[in-house]
């Protein structure tokens, strides 16, 4: 902080004639290294939010459907074209999120060797290494290009409990020839039909620890950028409340 409380970042603004000079700083904080970088790291996290909350509705509904009075009562058909909807929404945001994140880095961070060759190696080490994680990126092609996968319930009783969720028919996936070698000799090699929740769930929690590292990254390599623009944000954020008692 510098001149009674002023903010350097904000100091060092030309004011604009006949512009506000609250919005001159907010468009001048906006286009500072520290607010592009604080926009890189929101789309990294809005991004993921995409797929995380479209897993979080899939995951919901298996939830309601452990109460057996709420899966016993509803239309089983109904239940498998809501499971399918949602599955085809969490696939498709699963896709979406790795082609805007392979984007967002030749956009950005093309002449970052280093954080280019991180991102490189922890995307095959963390995604491609894992057939089941291939399987679901595949399985969005599945669904554009052949049909809604064969779903069926799973329901697993004792005398106390019960288990409630969906699989995936693995012979009727193997007829389709557009599998890559991975993902068809994870499937030719699984005792049973897919376990698609689980599935679901391993890639979720995959992708939200790679997205948290990939935001953690962003603020490290600028992190003095960073604490500028968020000292100047604060700033102007109570400068606004001041004004307009709000």
């Amino acid at each position: 902080m510098t001149d009674g409380g002023l903010p350097k970042l904000l100091r060092d603004i030309e004011l604009v004639a006949d512009e506000p000079k609250l919005m001159t700083w907010e468009k001048a904080l906006g286009a500072s290294p520290g607010g592009l970088a604080s926009s890189r790291q929101d789309y990294v996290r809005r991004v993921g939010y995409v797929l995380q909350a479209n897993v979080a509705d899939y995951n919901r509904l298996v939830a309601q459907l452990q109460n057996p009075t709420v899966s016993f009562d509803l239309d089983h058909n109904d239940i498998l074209s809501e499971a399918e909807r949602l599955l085809h929404n969490v696939v498709t945001a699963a896709s979406t999120r790795a082609d805007q994140l392979r984007n967002f880095m030749t956009d950005h961070f093309a002449d970052d060797a280093g954080l280019t060759a991180q991102y490189t190696a922890k995307v095959k080490e963390e995604f491609a290494q894992d057939p089941s994680n291939v399987f679901l990126r595949n399985l969005r092609n599945y669904i554009t290009h052949r049909r809604l996968p064969v779903a069926q319930s799973q329901e697993t009783f004792t005398q106390t409990t019960y288990a409630f969720t969906f699989t995936l028919v693995r012979d009727a996936l193997l007829e389709w020839s557009g599998w890559t070698a991975d993902p068809r000799k994870w499937l030719e090699g699984l005792d049973g039909d897919v376990m698609i929740v689980e599935v679901v769930d391993r890639y979720a929690r995959t992708a939200g620890t790679f997205d948290k590292w990939l935001f953690d990254e962003i603020g490290t390599k600028f992190a003095d950028d960073l604490r500028e623009y968020h000292e100047a944000a604060t700033y102007v954020d109570a400068e606004w409340k001041r004004h307009f008692d709000f």
